[in-house]
Formats: C-alpha cells, sequence, structure tokens
C-alpha cells in the first residue's frame, strides 16, 4: 500500500492542512507525524484530528492529512477543491480528502463523534467514518504554515577553495 518501509511503523505521517471554521476559513498547509499502534497506523490512509474541540459543535480547526503524501500532492487534491468550493461541510472535507486517496474509510482522532448527517452523506458517499479517541495518538509533531524553498548549491569560488 505505501512501501516496505510503512509495514513496522507506528507512525502515522503525512502531509496535509489545518482548515478553520468560521466565515474567515483558513487553510493553513501542515504536516503530522503520529504515534499510534502499528497496527492502527498500517489501515489508516486518510485522517482527520482534532486536538483542541471537546465537541463538534465546538470545533474550530482540524487537521487533516493523507498518510505518506507530499504537500503539492495535498495542495492540487484537496485544497485546491476545497477552496473552489468555498462553503464546505464536514462531510464535504472528508469526501474530498477520501476521493484523493482514494480511500472507503476516513478515521478521525477527536473527543467527539461526527454527527448523524455526516455519517449519513459520507455512507451515501460509500465512505465509512472509523472514529477514534484522540488518545489513541500517544505522541504527535504538527508542523503548520512553513513555507520551504530548495536553493542551488553555491558555487565554488577558487579563493575560497585554495584556503584564501
Amino acid at each position: 500500500m505505501f512501501g516496505p518501509y510503512f509495514l513496522c511503523m507506528d507512525y502515522i505521517i503525512g502531509a496535509g492542512a489545518i482548515l478553520e471554521a468560521g466565515e474567515s476559513g483558513t487553510i493553513t498547509p501542515a504536516a503530522l507525524h503520529a504515534q499510534v499502534d502499528p497496527a492502527l497506523a498500517q489501515r489508516v490512509r486518510v485522517a482527520a484530528v482534532d486536538f483542541e474541540g471537546t465537541s463538534i459543535e465546538g470545533m474550530q480547526r482540524l487537521v487533516v492529512l493523507g498518510q505518506g503524501w507530499n504537500a503539492a500532492r495535498f495542495r492540487t487534491g484537496v485544497s485546491e477543491r476545497l477552496r473552489e468550493q468555498r462553503t464546505c461541510t464536514l462531510a464535504d472535507v472528508l469526501t474530498t480528502l477520501a476521493a484523493e486517496a482514494p480511500a472507503d474509510e476516513v478515521h478521525i482522532f477527536a473527543h467527539w463523534l461526527p454527527d448523524e448527517a455526516t455519517c449519513t452523506a459520507l455512507a451515501g458517499r460509500n465512505i465509512a467514518v472509523v472514529a477514534h479517541p484522540l488518545e489513541s495518538i500517544r505522541a504527535a509533531s504538527l508542523v503548520a504554515g512553513q513555507r520551504c524553498r530548495r536553493w542551488a548549491a553555491a558555487e565554488c569560488h577558487p579563493e575560497v577553495s585554495k584556503g584564501a
């Protein structure tokens, strides 16, 4: 599925974004490394994680990612599609994420469960919701909003190489 190096890992590692809800909602590029049980890490293709909310009604930010994805794949496959929609429900976000994988299940790590309308909408699109308590993630590292640029190697100047 992801290559031999994923088979013995107990991490969900991938590129994604932090989605911020509301009128001035944002999509901030992010990468997540989340330590979970090895059997769970092998099953997750796409995930949504709410580190802050205690209920679905109180959700303000949601981390969504694809396991093994890079930033470019997430940007073109998910972020750009969500921006085109302008207004998205949780079901829209999870459907877009699952369609890009493609995956027939979305794993949610949170202190809440998705509402019935979200589960019904996803089921109608043949996508199962697999809910896990946030505590299923033993440790996590989230890097967000970073911009990276590749720099060309500096040319070797003759005076430097001669020890001048």
